[in-house]
């Protein structure tokens, strides 16, 4: 029996909600990825257009061919078909988003054959993550910081660099989420996957400094660690602005976000020697093959090698 775009379209994110346990905004992007394809599938097989109404037209997935869905593709990187041409990096995303769509059709029965799973990524060039050298970072986190701001600055930069967390990790940070006993954190990451991440004494040294001033602020919301003047926990915009601001005094780097310490400690970790595995969990990665991107070899690791392997070093 056949079903609306809408009827599909909607258990399945409510499969990504409940039982895959996405975040709002990752079901936010896949929804939008699914109803740009439901536009398309409307506008190529019917006389109907851009109709706002094509959501509730009734659809039989398996017949559409394959040649359908990469002709879908294939229009993402025309620029007069969107206004725009969109990356690789896009494109990529919005074929995995349709495999994992159809894959649920076909778990629920919905289709005879899953014809997205023959659809093949682009290639794209792996750009090297961005990230401090221990230089800069040994410089930065020497800065003498006078100003209550600046107490808060180090927490967070501190913070940043002993554990790895994402952006959104940290701004979620509770005063029950740290261990200072055992100078653990407990994080809980993309699809609120909890994991436990040590920190180290130069961090915990910045927290406790924070801690001391930070009842200066109308602490109306308490719960969290790291708030704002006004007693709300940080605004995303406000921590990388913290990163941006204080980046900018040791580094030129292009990029200036939270992540770029992210990638800095991920990749001082290997250069010293830490197991890959050991990262991946760290940082919370599903998969091994994410944390690789940071076994590029720095300068200094380069250096290293060179002189402890050549002959003539």
């Amino acid at each position: 029996m056949e079903k609306t775009f809408n009827e599909y379209l909607t258990e399945y994110l409510d499969y990504l909600k409940i039982t895959k346990n996405y975040s709002f905004h990752t079901v936010q992007s896949y929804e939008t990825d699914l109803l740009q394809f439901g536009e398309y599938i409307f506008k190529t097989e019917t006389t109907a257009g851009k109709d706002s109404g094509f959501t509730g037209k009734k659809i039989n997935f398996d017949t559409l061919e394959l040649n359908f869905l990469k002709s879908f593709i294939a229009e993402l990187s025309d620029p007069s078909s969107y206004g725009k041409k969109y990356s690789r990096k896009s494109v990529s995303r919005k074929i995995s988003v349709l495999k994992s769509f159809y894959k649920f059709l076909a778990g629920k029965k919905y289709i005879l054959k899953n014809t997205a799973a023959l659809l093949i990524f682009p290639k794209t060039s792996k750009k090297l993550p961005s990230f401090l050298s221990q230089r800069e970072m040994s410089e930065l986190l020497s800065h003498k910081h006078i100003t209550e701001i600046s107490i808060l600055d180090k927490a967070v930069i501190e913070l940043f660099y002993s554990t790895g967390i994402r952006l959104s990790e940290l701004i979620g940070l509770k005063l029950s989420s740290i261990n200072f006993k055992n100078k653990t954190l407990k994080v809980f990451g993309k699809g609120s996957k909890e994991r436990i991440v040590p920190f180290g004494k130069n961090a915990a040294e910045a927290v406790n400094n924070y801690l001391k001033i930070r009842e200066i602020c109308n602490t109306g919301n308490l719960e969290y660690l790291f708030l704002n003047k006004n007693g709300k926990k940080l605004y995303p915009v406000q921590v990388n602005r913290i990163i941006r601001k204080n980046l900018s005094l040791v580094t030129d780097l292009k990029k200036k976000s939270p992540h770029v310490l992210r990638h800095t400690f991920a990749t001082h970790l290997l250069d010293n020697g830490a197991d890959i595995r050991a990262v991946k969990d760290l940082l919370g990665h599903e998969s091994l093959s994410t944390t690789q991107i940071y076994t590029h070899l720095t300068p200094e690791k380069l250096k290293k090698v060179y002189k402890q392997s050549h002959p003539r070093a």
